[in-house]
């Protein structure tokens, strides 16, 4: 987790913004007609350090030859498909990473009602964890599995 995304939480955002000011990420998501300039700027800023460290994992080869990235499971992502509304539909997750354990390069649309547990348990039983459930969850997510 970057940040806990409580309402009185300021962030500097450092060299985002021309005024220096700090920002609320709460305030920019729930008043989205007047501070979209901002959110996209902080959504965009968020993008960039996840393939930053993409990259970096990447680079980082492993003694049988793959990578960190090939053998790790890195998930980024929202509780919330629009934080203006509290609405918990069409969440925005990328997972990369587990080569040759996850389909990669495709968008996956679950069916509405579809538990984020779901994702969670999928990937526990990717990592060797034997569970059945997790929180909520309901089942695997199959279109993601290899």
């Amino acid at each position: 987790m970057i940040g806990p995304e409580r309402w009185d939480t300021p962030y500097k955002f450092e060299g985002l913004f021309e005024d220096g000011k700090p920002r609320s990420h709460h305030q920019m998501s729930h008043n989205q007609t007047k501070m979209i300039d901002d959110l996209l700027k902080v959504d965009q800023f968020y993008m960039e350090q996840y393939v930053y460290l993409l990259e970096k994992m990447a680079d980082i080869q492993e003694a049988d030859g793959s990578s960190l990235l090939d053998n790790t499971l890195f998930t980024y992502g929202s509780g919330l498909g629009d934080g203006s509304t509290h609405q918990y539909n069409d969440l925005p997750i990328i997972v990369a990473g587990g080569k040759g354990k996850i389909k990669r390069g495709q968008h996956i649309n679950l069916p509405e009602g579809t538990p984020l547990a779901n994702l969670w348990l999928t990937q526990a039983r990717l990592l060797g964890l034997d569970r059945e459930r997790f929180a909520d969850s309901t089942g695997l997510v199959k279109s993601l599995l290899v």
